[in-house]
C-alpha cells in the first residue's frame, strides 16, 4: 500500500539547504477535456518547501515533492475538522443559551478567531510535522 502522496514541480530556488518547489495544484476537474470553457475549471501554483541535502539538484530541475498521507490527514484536521467542530459546539451552545440564532451565528464565527490565533502562533512547531521529501523523476 502506497502512503505518500506526490506532486510533480519545478526546483525555484536553492537557499541555506531548502529547495523551493514550485507545484501546480489542480482542481478535481482539470483533466477534463472541456476545461478551456470551463470557468470553474482552476489551477494554483504553490511553493512548496523542502529539504534537499544530499541532491544534487539546481533551479529549474523537475522533482516530485512527497509527503504522506499522515500530513495529508493532519492537514485535514487542522484546516477544517477541528474549526468545524469549534464553530459548531460554540453553535449549539450558544444557542441552547437561549441567545437568538444571528447572535449565535455571529459568536460561533468569533469563536474562530482564538483557534486560528493559535494556530498561527505555533506555525513553527506545526511546520516541523509538514515535512516534504524529494524525489527526483
Amino acid at each position: 500500500m502506497n502512503n505518500t502522496i506526490k506532486h510533480e514541480g519545478i526546483i525555484e530556488r536553492i537557499e541555506n539547504g531548502i529547495a523551493y518547489v514550485k507545484i501546480i495544484q489542480h482542481s478535481a476537474c482539470s483533466g477534463c477535456h472541456a476545461k478551456a470553457a470551463c470557468s470553474i475549471a482552476d489551477q494554483q501554483e504553490k511553493i512548496i518547501e523542502t529539504v534537499c541535502s544530499g541532491y544534487n539538484i539546481k533551479a529549474g530541475d523537475r522533482v516530485f515533492v512527497v509527503g504522506t498521507e499522515t500530513m495529508s490527514r493532519k492537514a485535514l484536521r487542522l484546516a477544517v475538522i477541528y474549526p468545524f467542530f469549534c464553530l459548531f459546539g460554540m453553535l449549539c451552545i450558544t444557542y441552547a443559551l437561549s441567545v437568538n440564532e444571528l447572535l449565535s451565528g455571529i459568536l460561533s464565527i468569533i469563536a474562530l478567531i482564538p483557534y486560528y490565533t493559535i494556530l498561527y502562533f505555533r506555525k513553527s512547531k506545526i511546520k516541523k510535522d509538514f515535512i516534504f521529501t524529494l524525489e527526483i523523476g
